[in-house]
Order: structure tokens, then sequence, then C-alpha cells
């Protein structure tokens, strides 16, 4: 969808979708991480040899550490994306107000200022 929008509107709409997402992607690993055991823990009560359900376990855990890649690619889109907000002076909390970061700076100011190589860009 195509909609114009103001700027500060556009990127506090992205941070919130990836806000969203994160905690999407963190709900998907919990719960996946809650079968995994259960299915290892049920086998020794249900009596069951070591090797039944050995791929699927297999497969789940793949499946897990997939996912870990995913939602820390998801966080370096989102430290990106909060960089990019900050060089251009966005703002990206309209639609998360009181939502900060650790050391963002926003102690002192309503938008940080960059340090280091983004002080520079």
């Amino acid at each position: 969808m195509n909609i114009a929008r103001k700027p500060d509107e556009f990127a506090s709409a992205v941070a919130l979708d990836l806000r969203e997402t994160e905690h999407l992607l963190d709900a998907a690993g919990a719960r996946l991480a809650d079968t995994i055991s259960h299915a290892l823990s049920g086998r020794m009560g249900a009596g069951l040899a070591a090797s039944a359900g050995h791929r699927a376990f297999s497969a789940a855990a793949k499946a897990l550490y997939t996912l870990t890649e995913a939602r820390g690619e998801l966080v370096e889109a989102h430290n990106h994306a909060l960089r990019d907000a900050r060089r251009m002076g966005l703002d990206h909390t309209l639609l998360i107000p009181g939502e900060t970061k650790p050391d963002d700076g926003t102690k002192d100011s309503p938008f940080p200022k960059p340090t280091g190589r983004l002080a520079t860009v």
C-alpha cells in the first residue's frame, strides 16, 4: 500500500512494524523451544526409545536455529533503520511513545545526537 505520509509518520509506522515483528519472532521462538523441550522430556516419561522422534527433534532444533538467525537479522535491520532515522532527524516514536533504547541519548533530547561514524554522515 502506497500512502503519502509525513516522514516522521512513515518512520514511526516502520518502527512499530519492526517492533511487532520482533515480538512475534520472540513468541514463535519461545513456543518452539517449549515444544522441543516438552517432546524431549515427554519421550522419557512415555517410555519411548531415544531414537523415537529423533528426526523430528532434529528438524525442530534446526528450525529454532533458523528462527534465531532470522530474529538476529531483523534486529540488525531495526538497528539500521534506527540509525537512519536519527541521521535524518526523524521522530520514529510517534506510534510507540516512551520507547527508548539503552544508551540512546534520549534523556536530554527527544532526538539523540549521532556519535562516532554516524556523526560524520
